[in-house]
């Protein structure tokens, strides 16, 4: 089944999240975070932002059937507006996730998937255990003695 078209403007990136179940990416406004922090009592209600996306994660791609399990090269593609993802990327500019190369973004969605080709057979860490590597722990392996 072909994936459905979606209209694109170049307003518009390719945001492709290599994290199994996503992320929701909060954007804050700076002078507010600021306040905040030098007010004499504290605040102790979160901060509101004032935008949010939530990025598809690794099992929201197409290629991915959660009775193999296999993450290893999925990424979930959210189409982000432009401006936002430069706004947050500035204001979070060592979110580890970022810096590690699990969420990145490029203008062309051919792009954003050629990137996921290219660092998707690097392991990030958040893939499940080998079934196969665990003798005695699935109720279908056999223990050897």
């Amino acid at each position: 089944m072909a994936a459905p078209h979606t209209t694109r403007t170049a307003s518009t990136v390719t945001v492709i999240c290599r994290m199994p179940a996503g992320l929701v990416l909060d954007l804050y406004d700076a002078g507010e975070l600021a306040a905040r922090a030098g007010a004499s009592t504290p605040v102790m209600a979160p901060p509101k932002p004032t935008a949010s996306v939530r990025l598809n994660g690794a099992k929201a791609d197409p290629r991915y059937h959660a009775r193999d399990n296999v993450l290893l090269g999925m990424g979930g593609r959210t189409e982000v507006d432009a401006s936002f993802w430069q706004a947050w990327t500035a204001q979070n500019p060592h979110f580890l996730p970022l810096v590690n190369g699990l969420i990145f973004a490029q203008p062309r969605a051919q792009d954003a998937s050629a990137e996921l080709a290219e660092r998707g057979q690097h392991r990030s860490g958040l893939e499940g255990l080998e079934s196969k590597s665990l003798p005695g722990v699935t109720p279908f392996a056999k223990d050897v003695a």
